[in-house]
């Protein structure tokens, strides 16, 4: 692998004559994130098949409701204590616009996302990696997914309701820091720093990292050189799954695969 490890986009080499590609994706609508989009959906069109980290067609909003759900019926007040959750009430209304009460049987994870959503800026009408996933199906690319969209339900299911209840009081004590870290993180990516990203997602992950990052990561590089034994490959896998030495890309490598940052 090249020293040069600051690329989000990466070509595979394997024993076919054309070569895959993974790319490490962001989930924003932000036109700056669209950078290079040309080069990317170059590389897309010289491979017959794209995978996502799951197939969004086989996304299931009823039973990714259910499992976005508290337990028996409870509340996210129930288990903060009221000064607390009035300052995430307060925040989650000004950011969203939307009242807190209404998502009131939501996992503190599912209040996360829609305030870090809230911090980008919607230039696009869709995230960059759903253009991606798009642009390949209409190319009738063949269209796969690295994990399934069960596995990721299974992963929301799992997340220790005591990490994600720390995770949202920080953020309701200290919501300029959770923005900010928000903001750098973003900048990193514009950047293609990949190594400052890679800190980042683990930071982030926290005492989540083997449910979110390590085991996962495994999963992918295995399905990836899986795929790429049989055909050429476009992988879009979230940027903080790539680098270190538990990221996708150090996994192919010891797999055996040359890669190259493009």
């Amino acid at each position: 692998m090249s020293k040069n490890k600051n690329s989000l986009l990466w070509e595979i080499s394997t024993e076919h004559a054309e070569p895959s590609y993974i790319f490490g994706t962001m989930h924003v609508q932000d036109e700056k994130a669209f950078g290079n989009i040309a080069l990317i959906e170059d590389c897309i069109l010289k491979c017959s098949a794209f995978a996502a980290e799951y197939d969004l067609d086989s996304a299931n909003n009823f039973d990714f409701e259910a499992v976005s759900d508290l337990p028996d019926g409870q509340k996210l007040s129930d288990h903060i204590k009221p000064l607390i959750y009035e300052k995430l009430d307060k925040i989650f209304k000004r950011e969203t616009g939307l009242k807190l009460q209404y998502f009131e049987g939501k996992k503190p994870i599912i209040i996360m996302n829609m305030l870090s959503s809230a911090q980008f800026a919607k230039d696009k009408h869709v995230s960059l990696d759903e253009h991606l996933y798009d642009f390949a199906k209409g190319e009738h690319k063949e269209m796969l997914g690295i994990e399934s969209f069960e596995s990721q339900l299974e992963i929301l299911k799992n997340m220790p309701m005591k990490a994600q209840l720390k995770s949202i009081k920080d953020l309701a004590l200290n919501f300029s820091r959770f923005r900010r870290t928000l903001k750098r993180s973003a900048e990193l990516y514009m950047e293609s720093n990949l190594s400052k990203l890679t800190k980042k997602a683990k930071s982030s992950a926290a005492g989540m990292r083997k449910l979110l990052l390590y085991d996962r990561n495994i999963l992918m590089a295995d399905k990836i050189a899986e795929i790429i034994s049989e055909k050429s490959l476009f992988a879009a896998v979230g940027a903080g799954h790539l680098g270190g030495k538990k990221g996708v890309l150090y996994l192919l490598k010891k797999k055996g695969f040359l890669l190259k940052p493009i």
